[in-house]
């Protein structure tokens, strides 16, 4: 019975971008007593001039990180900045533009939690979609390709969906 509540929270379907889903996906995969194998998202570190200690990172389920993969990068695919074509190395971000979705909406205005946990997902080897934060500047940017997409809730889904489902879906 958990094994397949779990599996169905893991399955792909479109989510809004806010701090509820974004704490449940961070929350499902985080590691746990029974995870097999490990993966480890660094943001802060120190090669990129960061001290020791500001991010000893966060250690996540990689089965679950995998199994979530898609609902991070639909999750991603909302952020302004992707909506924008802002995606690549060229493309330098504070943290603050994390913070906005393409509605020009901010789905958060706090740092911690909600805004490091999606980076945090979006910057394990796995998902590989946020890069290391660079001190001199404190930015990022965002790895190519991120594919722009919808809230669940916005009028013009249910006609975008029809049309880019097929990307999304097994």
């Amino acid at each position: 019975m958990l094994r397949s509540i779990t599996e169905e929270a893991s399955r792909f379907k479109p989510q809004e971008l806010n701090k509820m889903n974004i704490q449940a996906i961070f929350n499902r995969c985080l590691e746990k007593p029974d995870t097999k194998e490990t993966t480890t998202a660094i943001l802060f570190p120190t090669t990129t001039g960061y001290e020791f200690g500001v991010d000893l990172g966060t250690a996540f389920d990689k089965e679950i990180i995998l199994k979530n993969k898609r609902n991070i990068e639909y999750l991603f695919g909302q952020l302004q900045i992707v909506h924008n074509g802002q995606v690549g190395d060229q493309h330098r971000h504070t943290e603050n533009a994390f913070c906005h979705t393409y509605q020009g909406k901010a789905w958060t205005a706090e740092r911690t939690p909600p805004l490091l946990h999606l980076l945090y997902l979006g910057a394990t080897n796995e998902t590989n979609l946020v890069s290391l934060f660079r001190k001199k500047d404190e930015t990022t940017h965002l790895i190519w390709p991120i594919k722009p997409t919808l809230s669940p809730k916005d009028p013009a889904f249910p006609a975008w969906w029809e049309e880019h489902k097929s990307e999304w879906e097994d």
